[in-house]
């Protein structure tokens, strides 16, 4: 088969151990043990507790100035930072779940794994976002549709992909692949800091900063 990829999906990847963050996050967990964290949207088809309906507060993006100059660096701003327009704290525990979603109309989005263990924790499942054309074009039978199969599929027609991550690496993904969080099957809590990379304080332009 003659082929070639002429665009594919960009996955940047950093490391960032941020023992201030971690500390804030867990202590913020705790506290939330005996009742809900009330800032989840109502609109999310999901379990995950939340507190993104402060997001735009920006409370966590000091942490990430590191990261953020680094990332303007590799998708080629020649001076500038990537600026974090909002980001929010996510608490897992047996049960929860997000469901399947983009970050439309962000530009870039990403996910800073906190407190994570690989043993018990899974990765986000990212969407290929173009299954459908793909499942009609190869022989494909309805097994990869489900569980460990699609991981094992031609690799234009997988129905997504788990990233490898360990505690503290942060992924930066464009903001229209759609991906979930499977429900979490142990009560080790999986804590990350999501955040979305869109705007210049005080526009509504997908840019960036200078």
């Amino acid at each position: 088969m003659n082929h070639e990829i002429m665009f594919g999906v960009p996955l940047f990847r950093y490391h960032l151990d941020s023992a201030e963050i971690k500390k804030i996050a867990e202590e913020k967990f705790t506290l939330s043990q005996g009742f809900p964290i009330d800032e989840t949207p109502g609109g999310w088809d999901c379990t995950v507790k939340s507190d993104f309906d402060n997001s735009q507060a920006n409370l966590y993006t000091k942490y990430y100035d590191g990261v953020m100059k680094q990332f303007g660096k590799d998708v080629g701003l020649e001076s500038g930072t990537a600026m974090m327009h909002e980001s929010w704290l996510n608490y897992y525990v047996k049960g929860m779940n997000q469901e399947e979603h983009d970050h439309l109309p962000s530009f870039y989005s990403g996910v800073h794994y906190i407190k994570y263990d690989p043993r018990v924790h899974e990765a986000v499942h990212f969407l290929n976002p173009l299954f459908q054309i793909y499942s009609c074009t190869y022989s494909l039978t309805s097994k990869i549709c489900r569980g460990e199969d699609a991981l094992n599929a031609h690799p234009f027609s997988r129905q997504f992909i788990i990233p490898d991550v360990k505690e503290g690496d942060v992924i930066i993904f464009p903001s229209f692949l759609r991906h979930r969080v499977n429900k979490s099957e142990t009560d080790v809590p999986r804590i990350t800091c999501s955040f979305n990379i869109n705007t210049i304080k005080g526009s509504t332009r997908r840019v960036f900063s200078q």
